[in-house]
């Protein structure tokens, strides 16, 4: 006859434990903004006695409140003391308002702790003998990247200096909505070969401004006595001599001949 073991009973899984309540600690809210940290000890020696430690906060400002709040949590000798506490202190007034008094939902909160900034660790590095790392010159600049540009890029203007045009004018501070039509309209009963709006190439929008083609010297000026200083859609156009277009001179490159044998 063969007996059998008893098998062992299955081991129980591991329950999953709340985390606990903090034991002796107590919440106080709405504080008002004048009160410190002293006040709020008063306020509570007097109904709970001796405290351990205190930790007053300060709740952010917010638009639609005029000025911030404060609230601490007070810990004391046992959870007992807290609750006579809670029982005498809720709804009593500090500092001219009432405050909330309750059991604190969570631990006292922890020390708050600054780090120090890295650049107070330089010294501490050199005094213990470290040899500090040489710092790259600020003249290098890293290979392969261009160089960041701010702001709008103008267009490249010719210079001051470039001689002016026989038979073309300038028209600046033109309206947005001028077309070439626009531009015909403005010189109309003037002797002009072709008017053209500059237009940038991504989206074909007007830059503001066009230049206006004649036969001669003398018809180019007629035109600039009659349209220099017109109103346009609300605007004061400007119409002058244009300068001829100079090509600039590109940055020479720099080449090396070969060695001879």
């Amino acid at each position: 006859m063969s007996t059998q073991t008893p098998t062992p009973a299955a081991a129980a899984a591991p329950a999953t434990t709340a985390p606990a309540a903090p034991v002796g600690v107590m919440f106080i809210g709405k504080i008002p903004a004048t009160c410190k940290r002293e006040d709020v000890s008063a306020f509570v020696t007097a109904a709970a006695g001796n405290i351990k430690r205190i930790a007053v906060r300060k709740i952010k400002k917010f638009r639609h409140v005029e000025q911030h709040t404060l609230y601490a949590f007070v810990e004391l000798e046992n959870a007992d003391a807290v609750t006579k506490a809670v029982e005498a202190l809720n709804g009593k007034e500090l500092g001219g308002s009432p405050v909330v008094v309750e059991v604190a939902r969570r631990p006292f909160p922890r020390k708050r702790t600054f780090r120090k900034p890295k650049k107070a660790a330089a010294p501490a590095a050199a005094a213990a003998g470290a040899a500090a790392p040489a710092a790259a010159p600020a003249t290098e600049e890293k290979k392969g990247r261009r160089p960041r540009r701010f702001g709008r890029r103008f267009p490249r203007r010719p210079p001051t200096d470039a001689p002016f045009s026989k038979d073309v004018a300038y028209v600046g501070n033109l309206p947005y909505i001028v077309d070439e039509e626009g531009m015909k309209d403005i010189f109309e009963g003037c002797k002009f070969i072709e008017a053209r709006v500059v237009r940038r190439a991504r989206d074909n929008r007007s830059k503001g401004f066009g230049f206006v083609t004649f036969a001669n010297e003398e018809d180019r000026a007629a035109a600039i006595k009659v349209a220099d200083g017109s109103v346009v859609e609300g605007r004061k156009i400007h119409v002058s001599p244009a300068r001829e277009r100079v090509e600039r001179p590109k940055a020479a490159e720099e080449t090396t001949a070969p060695a001879s044998n």
